[in-house]
């Protein structure tokens, strides 16, 4: 097993994988030797993805933004009879 040392990496950066490995209930090696496999190693080719990105907003939108984002979102919603003849 190698060992790989890294320098430089910004604290924001730092914190984020921090949190994300608590996320996913495992220790910061761990989460990275994980996200090593997956985005270089290709191991989850063919796996549905899992995605975080939202993690952030979870709890921080007021009644007004959510209205504005359903609103927003509504006009996807509507179903294009004719492209599904």
């Amino acid at each position: 097993m190698s060992l790989i040392t890294l320098r430089g990496l910004a604290s924001g950066a730092v914190r984020k994988v921090r949190r994300r490995a608590v996320l996913e209930n495992k220790s910061m090696n761990r989460f990275i030797v994980d996200l090593i496999e997956k985005d270089v190693l290709g191991k989850n080719e063919g796996k549905p993805q899992e995605y975080n990105d939202l993690d952030d907003l979870i709890g921080t939108m007021n009644e007004a933004d959510v209205r504005n984002i359903e609103k927003s979102v509504s006009k996807q919603r509507n179903i294009d009879r004719e492209l599904w003849k």
